[in-house]
């Protein structure tokens, strides 16, 4: 795994974490962001929270996936030293 793999990675992970504590927890500025306050005002707290969910297993599956090294068919990754195919 390269460098830039395991960094992003690590930020996939710690927004799929931070995004998980804002739909368990108290905190009330993250459902300001407008498309999340719309959301909470047409269809309740309980779909914004939700949201909040498929966001945290979206970057969570994202970092498992790339440190996983899952790819697809037509991406290689490239060889330091050596030209791109």
């Amino acid at each position: 795994m390269s460098p830039d793999e395991f960094f992003v990675s690590c930020l996939a992970l710690t927004l799929s974490v931070v995004a998980t504590g804002i739909a368990l927890g108290p905190w009330d500025a993250p459902y300001k962001i407008r498309s999340v306050a719309h959301i909470e005002n047409r269809f309740g707290k309980f779909a914004a929270r939700l949201v909040w969910v498929v966001v945290a297993i979206v970057s969570g599956g994202s970092a498992a996936a790339i440190v996983s090294g899952l790819r697809p068919a037509y991406a290689t990754p490239t060889v330091h030293g050596e030209p791109p195919r």
